[in-house]
């Protein structure tokens, strides 16, 4: 017989198990909380009680090499709209149009904008005037759906001035934010990000630091006390070697022509002391943002402003090469013979007439004349006696056909021709003559941006070396990108020297009523044909003749004769030398 125990079966001890089995289990459970969760959840407690808010970054400024401001930040007001609420209510639409002076058919655009680009605000206007800011925060409490907001503008207070160096700035798109979503440096909406020129190469510079604040805040949100505040970073200021004066001399003198380029480089440190490219745009009106009907209009204009002629297009160098051309032949011993056909006007070459620009010739030249007065059939001679390759060498020893590797970037490399071009262009074998005849005279498939055409010519008053050209004041370049040694022989740059001498200050120049009374210069008239319309005119020089300290390039698109240009050079030479009090 089995005895069962009375108290094991009683109602009272299973209830009893059943609160130690109850509380073991809770024990277990505090102690997975407290020990393998507890730093999750004090994480998230934290978060409850502390708001931590963004403090962004002033974009840094940029000056010139004097210190006056190119481009700066001036606070804005920008005024937003609900597009859910503008398309939920259909009373919204007039009032907004009242309010700012518009007819319907302009918010109709900006709203057809915001659906294309599915975006939850339409920005109504980024720098709203203090007038109408009055009249929309009367309209405020019963409007919620607009919304004002401070930003810091991006400005350029000399407006098209410089425009192709300085760039522009632009709000971070969709895509750009979450290519940083997640790091370190990660852009919020409405950021401003360097699109051209020296803001979106120095975009990390330009940019600082962000700060932030970390408030107390209770159950319902409300801010209690500020617990700590990191101040930013302001973006670091960056000096250009530009001068906006001379700038503005370069820029109206070329503005007055229409389509072109120019630069100003000084020939000991490099510095680019001035560049325009015209036309050219207002970065204010990009960076305050612009419609899309806006944007394309600029971008479709067929003058292209927003083309930077000086670093990106590439120009035959025309009779400015001729220089370079002597100078193959002056190493190659070539000069030393004297059995150039005196220039009759032209010369044959089999069933084809090359002709001289001066149709009644110039007769017997020596090299210092041919320069001097640009004589065609002098260089003929040369590219048949001496052949591509010699000339191509001598144009790639100054740089030509490579990118400068100025500190801004889409520069364009240009093309120096030479016999393995045209044997892969044509075949082996299959070329003629005459397209080292053509070659000579700057003429044919060269292709050369105007900041090269100034590096050729700053190498041609030094001499002894090529400098490089550099954008910040004071950062010296990394050693690859530093002055290169030409190796020409010194007598032989004398007489190109005395060459591009003559060419302002000898009887026969081509240049010589642009000659700077006090100021001896040195430079060479040019002339492009280009098959779409008037031949395009070319300038390059260097000043003083003795002892150069500048060294210029000017390209007029259809300016038709470099002649023409000079009085550009002089302007130039005499405001630069008069400001530092040398003239």
């Amino acid at each position: 017989m089995r005895i069962r125990s009375p108290r094991a079966s009683s109602p009272a001890h299973r209830l009893l198990l059943l609160v130690i089995l109850m509380m073991g289990l809770l024990i277990l459970r505090l102690a997975w909380l407290q020990l393998f969760q507890g730093s999750a959840f004090l994480g998230q407690s934290r978060d409850n009680q502390f708001l931590e808010k963004r403090i962004p970054s002033a974009r840094g400024l940029v000056l010139d090499r004097q210190g006056q401001a190119l481009a700066l930040n001036v606070t804005a007001c920008e005024l937003s709209l609900s597009r859910r609420a503008l398309e939920s209510d259909s009373t919204l639409a007039p009032i907004i149009c009242r309010i700012l002076d518009w007819p319907e058919k302009r918010l109709e655009a900006l709203y057809q904008e915001a659906l294309e680009e599915k975006l939850s605000r339409i920005v109504l206007e980024r720098d709203l005037d203090q007038e109408r800011i009055l009249r929309v925060e009367e309209r405020l409490p019963d409007l919620p759906s607009l919304r004002l907001r401070d930003w810091a503008r991006r400005t350029y207070p000399r407006g098209e001035l410089a425009a192709h160096i300085l760039g522009y700035v632009g709000e971070v798109s969709r895509e750009e934010l979450e290519t940083w979503r997640g790091s370190s440096r990660a852009y919020f909406p409405a950021d401003l990000m360097g699109r051209s020129g020296v803001e979106r190469r120095y975009q990390d510079r330009l940019r600082g630091q962000d700060g932030k604040e970390l408030f107390l805040v209770n159950a319902r949100g409300s801010l209690l006390q500020t617990v700590e505040r990191l101040e930013p970073v302001e973006g670091e200021t960056l000096r250009l070697s530009l001068d906006i004066g001379l700038c503005a001399v370069l820029d109206s003198a070329l503005a007055e022509w229409g389509l072109g380029a120019g630069v100003v480089m000084d020939i000991e440190s490099g510095d680019l002391l001035a560049a325009a490219s015209r036309p050219a745009f207002d970065p204010n009106f990009l960076s305050g943002g612009m419609t899309a009907t806006e944007w394309n209009k600029l971008r479709e204009d067929p003058s292209r402003p927003m083309f930077n002629r000086v670093l990106q297009a590439g120009y035959a160098p025309g009779s400015t090469f001729k220089p370079l051309v002597a100078l193959a032949a002056l190493e190659e011993k070539l000069l030393h013979r004297s059995s150039f056909e005196p220039c009759g006007g032209g010369l044959d070459l089999g069933t084809r007439y090359f002709r001289c620009w001066l149709s009644s010739g110039h007769g017997k030249v020596s090299m210092e004349s041919s320069l001097e007065r640009s004589c065609d059939v002098y260089y003929y001679q040369i590219g048949d006696a001496i052949g591509v390759d010699p000339i191509a060498d001598m144009a790639r020893r100054f740089g030509m056909g490579s990118r400068t590797g100025l500190d801004l970037g889409s520069e364009q490399a240009g093309l120096v021709p030479d016999s393995d071009y045209y044997n892969r262009r044509f075949g082996k074998g299959r070329w003629t003559r005459g397209y080292a005849w053509n070659l000579s005279i700057g003429q044919g498939e060269y292709l050369c941006t105007p900041l090269q055409m100034a590096i050729v010519y700053a190498g041609l008053a030094r001499g002894d070396i090529l400098p490089s050209p550099k954008l910040l004041l004071g950062e010296s370049l990394p050693s690859s990108r530093r002055a290169k040694k030409l190796g020409i022989e010194e007598p032989h740059l004398r007489r190109i020297r005395k060459g591009l001498f003559r060419v302002m200050e000898g009887p026969l120049g081509t240049a010589r009523e642009s000659a700077v009374p006090g100021i001896p210069s040195a430079g060479k008239t040019g002339t492009v044909q280009n098959p779409h319309g008037l031949e395009h005119a070319w300038f390059c020089g260097y000043a003083p003749a003795k002892n150069p300290r500048i060294a210029i390039a000017l390209i007029v698109e259809h300016g038709e004769h470099g002649t023409d240009i000079a009085p550009i050079f002089s302007r130039l030479v005499e405001y630069w030398l008069r400001e530092r009090g040398e003239f």
